[in-house]
């Protein structure tokens, strides 16, 4: 395959036409469904309309408009690379020509779906950090993505590879990540998570019902209003129906972990992590070794106690067209050390604090406040309506949200070193960020009416895809840690025997 030649503007193959049709009929299957379902509810009883003829309406309908949309979406696309640059033409309409350096690729996304896999196919996604959205999405056979891939690899400079990674690394190796692990670290999430899935269920049920005619909905409702009391009853059956729905969320919460983190498989090398996940649909994503901004390992009580963690690996905030929860996130055994020794070097847990703050009270206050605002007005209207044991309820969250402050001002604290420095945050689980110098974009401190008083300010660190927020430091060690970081890496020990420095 090392002939195939991308200097010339082409095509995709065939089989990207046919997985583009597969793309707009799943999208267009849907509302054409909900159509003929409610066509059918309305119609069917008076004999307007036949079973079979809301079927083929259906399908007939999906099939031209999908083929439609196919035909106008791959047409007009074409490719290639020209003196460093990848070079998209699109747009039926309004004909687009996008180009984009292939230094400046932030990260690099694939899909493998059931029938990416059936035609040996593969989805790619380019992103930069230029636009919230991806910038180029190709869809190629493995012989085309292997080729554009070396291509890709070429153009890295040599200047944003370290030479102590070269060393450590000169060779590519794969780690793969046991299923029970990911089971395990599962569990130790916030289970609560599931009720996003449980919401997307129960939003496609409800805009179903919503189809179906009054009388339909009106039958329902009437048997649930008759039968309401039987169904519930007593409050054991209130605790098991709880519990059921617990359950519930449960499974809905791993069986999406598993769907999407299924059979993790890692390569790396000197230069580059690429990971391939996912159940039914096989998903990749590379990050590059000077492209990565921040290693966030998360423990709460469960995960220390198993000797698990979550790690996310954080790039910048635009090189990723997905949301936050879409970077990558590691389920399982703490393998923070793995990750840190590849991205910071073999000898980062060697480097003691050079200097530290920790956050005072104001945390506490701060975090309490407006959730504190809150209570006091639904306490205020539970009241009004004479609801008194329902009082607990703003009671209890008042509790909750004490314990929350007190953690984050435990974990609140920032720490300077050699090469690098941390960031503590946190409530219930500790989260440490590892943060290079290099990295730092944007360093502010800030004063508010009460900082003359209790001399406590806070910091913001900006790097380009993550912000950090260091609340009530001490005035002095927080000015000092401001010029520390404005001198940069290169500079900090000069800077720190400095007698100005001098604490």
């Amino acid at each position: 395959m090392t002939g195939i030649d991308f200097s010339r503007p082409q095509r995709m193959s065939i089989g990207a036409l046919f997985i583009i049709f597969a793309k707009n009929f799943r999208h267009i299957i849907a509302p054409l469904a909900s159509v003929a379902i409610y066509k059918f509810f309305t119609s069917y009883s008076d004999g307007e309309i036949g079973l079979g003829e809301i079927l083929l309406f259906c399908l007939g309908g999906t099939v031209i408009l999908s083929i439609i949309f196919a035909l106008a979406s791959y047409l007009p696309k074409k490719f290639y690379v020209r003196n460093g640059n990848l070079i998209f033409i699109h747009g039926l309409i309004n004909h687009e020509t996008t180009s984009i350096p292939l230094d400046r690729i932030h990260s690099l996304r694939t899909e493998k779906g059931i029938w990416f896999r059936l035609l040996g196919m593969r989805g790619i996604i380019f992103d930069t950090i230029a636009t919230r959205t991806e910038e180029v999405e190709l869809i190629l056979d493995e012989g085309e993505w292997q080729c554009l891939l070396a291509v890709i690899e070429k153009e890295e400079t040599p200047q944003q590879i370290s030479e102590t990674v070269i060393q450590r690394h000169p060779d590519r190796r794969i780690v793969h990540f046991p299923t029970k692990n990911l089971l395990l670290a599962s569990l130790c999430q916030n289970h609560l998570n599931g009720l996003a899935v449980l919401g997307s269920i129960l939003g496609v049920v409800f805009d179903t019902l919503s189809d179906f005619s009054e009388n339909a909905n009106n039958d329902v409702a009437n048997y649930l209003d008759a039968n309401f009391e039987t169904m519930v009853g007593s409050p054991l059956r209130i605790i098991i129906l709880l519990g059921v729905i617990y359950i519930v969320i449960l499974m809905l919460w791993l069986g999406t972990v598993i769907l999407r983190y299924y059979d993790m498989t890692m390569r790396y090398d000197k230069n580059r992590l690429t990971f391939s996940y996912g159940l039914l649909t096989r998903s990749s994503c590379s990050f590059f070794f000077d492209k990565i901004c921040t290693i966030r390992v998360k423990r709460n009580i469960l995960e220390r106690k198993f000797g698990l963690c979550t790690l996310m690996l954080k790039q910048a905030l635009f090189a990723s067209a997905q949301k936050e929860d879409d970077n990558m996130k590691l389920y399982g055994a703490d393998s923070s050390d793995f990750f840190l020794k590849w991205w910071l070097g073999e000898d980062y847990s060697k480097d003691e604090d050079i200097i530290s703050a920790r956050s005072g009270r104001g945390v506490l206050i701060h975090s309490m406040i407006p959730r504190l605002s809150f209570t006091i007005v639904v306490g205020i209207v539970l009241y009004y309506f004479q609801l008194y044991i329902w009082e607990l309820l703003p009671g209890l969250y008042i509790l909750y949200s004490l314990a929350r402050g007190v953690f984050l001002m435990q974990h609140s604290k920032i720490s300077l070193r050699d090469s690098y420095f941390i960031v503590n945050t946190g409530a219930f689980a500790e989260t440490v960020n590892y943060i290079k110098y290099s990295n730092l974009e944007v360093v502010r401190i800030r004063r508010t009416p009460l900082s003359r008083r209790f001399h406590r300010v806070s910091l913001e660190l900006s790097t380009s895809g993550t912000t950090f927020y260091i609340r009530s430091l001490e005035e002095a060690k927080a000015k000092k840690i401001y010029e520390a970081l404005l001198y940069g890496a290169e500079n900090l020990h000069n800077f720190l025997q400095s007698s100005t420095f001098a604490l």
